[in-house]
């Protein structure tokens, strides 16, 4: 599979790595808006008359080919906005935006996968039952993120603000994603990459500060476009990316 019809292959290598800390932000969004973010080989995916956007904010631990040591991969924090969409008769995920504090992530990620990644500066500090995260992209979009998640408190309830009755109904909804859809080939097949992963076990928790400038300051969202419909937290989260491959639209 190649990107574009160029010479560098999409994902052509696995990639491993261990999601030390992933909380993921969900907001919902009415599906003609998401619908208008999206290319049309992808259409959002629908639950209580919302299309959901997931912020995942993570902490990348020894990001390296499956095949190398451990030893050999990167840590970095990466934060990507990807829409739950079907393609064809498929659901995944289609990856709108992505951060990552990586210079070297960055080039290596935008020359061979569909992440569209930004490098951004990133800071975490976890103390008195609180996790605090601040990002601020380098190329000076409206895009920083600035969370302050209250772990002390974490739940298995879902907040007030979610259309979803149950914890476990929200995973299946919003989790349960095993492919990432990108780009469409002139031969009309959607190029596509598979996850692996362990179960996702999270909580449900608060963010004291809340600040996700994308979701309103005009990049991908404007004011009022998208509403916070709840955040979950998992650590210690198995994570593998298989070789590229391509899936049907029709």
């Amino acid at each position: 599979m190649l990107r574009r019809g160029g010479l560098i292959p999409v994902h052509p290598v696995p990639m491993r790595t261990v999601f030390r800390h992933c909380f993921l932000v969900n907001f919902a969004i009415r599906p003609e808006v998401l619908a208008s973010r999206l290319p049309d080989h992808v259409r959002p995916d629908v639950h209580d008359s919302r299309s959901y956007l997931s912020i995942v904010i993570a902490e990348m631990e020894r990001m390296r080919p499956a095949f190398l040591p451990r030893a050999l991969g990167i840590t970095y924090s990466q934060v990507v906005y990807r829409a739950v969409v079907v393609c064809g008769r498929e659901r995944g995920a289609y990856f709108v935006r992505s951060d990552a504090d990586n210079a070297l992530v960055v080039l290596a990620g935008n020359a061979l996968t569909f992440f569209r990644l930004h490098h951004a500066d990133a800071t975490w500090s976890f103390s008195e039952g609180k996790a605090r995260f601040s990002l601020r992209p380098r190329g000076g979009e409206a895009a920083g993120v600035d969370a302050a998640y209250d772990l002390a408190n974490a739940s298995d309830q879902m907040p007030a603000t979610s259309r979803f009755a149950t914890l476990d109904r929200a995973q299946c909804f919003l989790t349960e994603l095993y492919v990432a859809f990108g780009t469409r080939r002139s031969d009309g097949a959607v190029r596509a990459v598979r996850i692996q992963r362990n179960d996702w076990r999270s909580v449900v928790v608060r963010d004291r500060v809340g600040s996700y400038e994308a979701m309103r300051s005009g990049v991908l969202f404007g004011p009022g476009e998208a509403e916070l419909d709840s955040i979950f937290y998992v650590e210690r989260l198995n994570y593998q990316w298989h070789r590229g491959t391509v899936v049907d639209a029709s």
